[in-house]
């Protein structure tokens, strides 16, 4: 298999596993977006691993293309053209890995210029939870954010404590339910899958659909400890009002009000939506309809048949002396020369004989 039908091979089989969890999403519409979110973000995670499975699984042939197939337009890409197609998907991966450093810069950027926790109001606010993160203040955020993996940072905008005792309460149940959730580490897993996946769409749709789902959990999360719903949209509304100005490599730090916000603000309202944590019988399940979806395309394989073998050769027949050369002819005589014709010579009468 070259190196060009494998690429094209990692696409399929991704869009086809990416097809998979959105018909799998789809069945359980009705279920919370926390289960839903989970289903999203395991497809993105196989996605990752599809390159590495179709390296060590072993190869089920699913489809046979006839031999002439291997002569159709694929010949050239062996060499110059098929270093281009490796180029160009570097150089496409180093982009947006350059986005995602530059967003983390933005994020190191904040905490430097963040201060420990002086307002009072916050501080009174924080004193109903059980926070075992860093909590830093900073007056140049306007709504809450946290990041990170292994030391998670909470960082609230000095501007909360002019809000109310609600709106305080509900943005900090919205990001300690982010640290609950390690919303981090499947934010980190979208977004591997798409600097590997960067040319193919479907795998951000998918890392869209988990970054919605991831927020609009929190969301359920903030419903379920009290909050009133109408109340909790508008204070949404507002904060991203205030937020018009944040560069776009750190919104991804502060989806609180950054993540599809109209799609979110009708399921807070929504009263027959489902707001429940995730169970562990349907995550177990669906992961494992997902894994074994991409166990069977990461084995699968399309492969050319063998050309026939060349037909065998006619019996050969025994070499016959050769026949003797013709007797060379025999050189042609010269015609001789017409001689030409004696004009005749026209009789004398005879002499008469004298009369005695």
């Amino acid at each position: 298999m070259s190196e060009l039908v494998t690429l094209a091979g990692i696409a399929l089989k991704t869009s086809l596993l990416i097809v998979a969890a959105a018909l799998l999403s789809l069945a359980l519409r009705r279920q919370s977006a926390a289960l839903r979110h989970i289903v999203w973000t395991s497809a993105l995670a196989l996605c990752v691993l599809m390159p590495l499975a179709m390296r060590l699984l072993p190869s089920h042939t699913i489809a046979m293309l006839p031999a002439h197939a291997s002569t159709l337009p694929l010949p050239r890409t062996q060499g110059m053209e098929w270093e281009w197609i490796l180029i160009v998907w570097m150089l496409g991966g180093l982009f947006f890995l350059a986005r995602e450093l530059l967003s983390s810069f933005g994020l190191a950027r904040w905490r430097r210029q963040a201060h420990a926790l002086k307002s009072p109001r916050w501080t009174a606010t924080l004193a109903k939870f059980d926070c075992r993160v860093r909590v830093l203040e900073s007056r140049h955020i306007a709504s809450p954010c946290t990041w990170g993996v292994l030391t998670p940072v909470l960082l609230l905008p000095s501007a909360g404590d002019a809000w109310s005792e609600a709106a305080r309460h509900s943005a900090l149940l919205h990001e300690l339910a982010h640290v609950q959730r390690r919303d981090t580490i499947s934010a980190l897993i979208s977004r591997i899958a798409c600097v590997l996946h960067w040319y193919n769409p479907l795998v951000w749709l998918a890392a869209a659909h988990a970054r919605n789902l991831q927020e609009r959990a929190c969301d359920d999360a903030v419903l379920r400890a009290g909050a009133t719903p109408s109340d909790y949209a508008q204070f949404l509304l507002d904060v991203a009002a205030r937020m018009s100005g944040i560069s776009r490599p750190n919104q991804s730090a502060i989806g609180m009000a950054h993540s599809s916000l109209r799609a979110r603000v009708v399921a807070i309202l929504d009263p027959g939506a489902m707001r429940s944590q995730a169970g562990r019988t349907p995550v177990l399940a669906s992961c494992a309809v997902l894994f074994t979806i991409a166990v069977l395309l990461g084995m699968a394989s399309v492969e050319t048949a063998p050309e026939p073998p060349p037909a065998a050769d006619p019996p050969t027949l025994p070499e016959l002396p050769p026949l003797p050369a013709p007797p060379a002819p025999a050189p042609a005589v010269p015609a001789l020369p017409a001689v030409p014709a004696v004009p005749a010579v026209p009789a004398t009468p005879p002499a008469e004989s004298p009369k005695s």
